[in-house]
Parts: structure tokens; C-alpha cells; sequence
């Protein structure tokens, strides 16, 4: 059961961020304009991409930092081809990056809460990852089978988070969240056809499990017009980031009108609550 919040404590705005590979930039975006608004999310939960974009953000990394990383990326720095039959690439390299990104933190000494969605390999069961190194817990959600080999953590071999909990509301919601703003990146699949092996995994990835719907658990969803370009793209980063930007500032008005009915709520709770015995 969730901890009630105190009279005077803030509206919590919680942020799930969702899958969706390179198209995950956008959520740089949102975080820009809600920063901007005075509504930065109190708690933040992320699978694949959304929980590397999810994890800097609450390691205190601003968005404007966090867009300069991934303006700079190169796949060709960080990912080499896997000496095993388990994968495409080999990650240790981008392990140690993320490492180095985050300061080589726990989670417990980032600076609001945050936790990642994982797929456990042998059982299609979904993990939540919320204690020791954010790191790992970033790789494990992100590890896209085939193209990235699993993770190992407590005995457990993880796979992308996408596979059980693609854009994680409900995660958002149990942590403490009072407002969840869910942001779905996946959109449809590329114009554009994939046209290798790694992009046709890459695809498969996003696509939504089980049919159902995307931030279902949310009180909005946000979905930035991603689809013109392909979740590889790189070149596209600047164009994902200003579809998440465009997508928040049109919703503004509504997460301050779902912030001002949250705390209205929980003033009118305060009033028709029994007396303590």
C-alpha cells in the first residue's frame, strides 16, 4: 500500500516512459517542457529506453545535458560484434559508459525514485528493478534479444522490459504517483521498411504486448509524432526530441488542470476523513 502523502506535500506527478529505441529521445523533450513548467515528475519509471533517458534524469542529469549525450552517440564506440552465439553485440562497453553516465550509482542514492521494467528470459515473467547498480538495471531493460545478450541479475537472465510492460503506468502509479503522465514512443512501425536483421529486432521490440493498450494505468498519455522517422536513426535525434517537446507543451494546460483536481481531491479527502480514534 502506497504512503499517504502529508497536508502540505506537493501533488507527485509520476512519468512512465516507454520503449522505442532511438525514438526514446523524444522523451528528452517532455522532461524539457515539464522542467520548464514547474512540473517535474516526482517519480519516474522506464523500460528499455525510457529507463536510460528515466535513470539519467534522476541521477540529476538535466534534459539539456542529456541531450548533448545522445547528440554525441556512436554505436561504432560502444557496441562491438559478440563473440558468442547469444547476440549481435557485445555490451560491455556500453555498460561501462552508462557506468560512467550515472556515476556509478545504486538506486538508492539517485536523487528522486526511479524503477526499470525487465523480462525474465526463462519465464516471460516481468521484473521490476528498483536496488543495486542502475547500470546493469538500464542494460537489462534495453537488452533487446538477439541484438543484445541478457543480463544477469540476482540469478535472474533479463531481457527488454518492452516484452512484458512497454510504457510502465502502473509501476508509476505504486511508487507514489498522485498524476501518472505515461509518454508512448513506440508509434507504428517505420515508413520506411527495415531493411537489415538488427533493424527488423530492433522493430519487433516495440511492438506492444499482448495487443493491449499503451499507458492504460496513466491519467494522460502522451504520444509524440515519432513514426516519420525509424527507432535506429540516429541522424533523427533532434527530430524525436522536439516531437516530445511539441506533444508536452500542447498537454500543459491539462496535467496543471490533473495536478490542481489532484490536490482539490485530496483536500476534500481531509475533510470527510474520520477522526483518528
Amino acid at each position: 500500500m502506497n504512503a499517504q502523502p502529508g497536508d502540505d506535500e506537493p501533488v507527485r506527478i509520476g512519468l512512465a516512459l516507454g520503449g522505442g529505441a532511438v525514438r526514446g529521445a523524444a522523451h528528452v523533450g517532455v522532461l524539457d517542457v515539464l522542467d520548464a513548467a514547474g512540473l517535474a515528475p516526482a517519480v519516474i519509471a522506464g523500460t528499455s529506453a525510457g529507463a536510460l533517458i528515466g535513470a539519467l534524469y534522476a541521477a540529476g542529469t538535466g534534459p539539456s545535458e542529456i541531450s548533448k549525450v545522445a547528440q554525441a552517440l556512436r554505436w561504432s564506440r560502444l557496441i562491438r560484434p559478440a563473440r558468442t552465439r547469444r547476440a549481435l553485440f557485445a555490451i560491455a562497453r556500453l555498460g561501462a559508459f552508462l557506468d560512467d553516465l550515472l556515476g556509478g550509482r545504486d538506486f538508492d542514492a539517485l536523487d528522486l525514485p526511479f524503477a526499470a521494467v525487465a523480462c525474465e528470459l526463462t519465464t516471460g515473467d516481468r521484473v521490476v528493478l528498483r536496488d543495486g547498480p542502475v547500470a546493469s538495471a538500464v542494460l537489462a531493460s534495453a537488452a533487446i534479444p538477439g541484438v543484445f545478450p541478457p543480463v544477469e541479475r540476482d540469478g535472474r537472465l533479463l531481457v527488454d522490459g518492452s516484452l512484458v510492460d512497454i510504457v510502465p503506468a502502473g509501476l508509476a502509479r505504486e511508487m507514489g504517483a498522485d498524476v501518472v503522465v505515461a509518454v508512448d514512443v513506440s508509434g507504428p512501425l517505420p515508413r520506411r521498411p527495415p531493411a537489415t536483421l538488427l533493424h527488423i529486432m530492433v522493430a519487433v521490440s516495440t511492438l506492444p504486448p499482448g495487443g493491449g493498450r499503451l499507458g492504460a494505468d496513466a491519467d494522460l498519455t502522451l504520444a509524440p509524432a515519432v513514426d516519420e522517422y525509424a527507432f535506429w536513426e540516429l541522424s533523427r535525434i533532434t527530430e524525436f526530441e522536439d516531437a516530445g517537446r511539441a506533444a508536452a507543451e500542447d498537454a500543459v494546460p491539462l496535467i496543471r488542470s490533473l495536478v490542481a483536481t489532484a490536490a482539490a481531491r485530496r483536500a476534500w479527502e481531509r475533510t470527510v476523513a474520520p477522526p483518528p480514534q
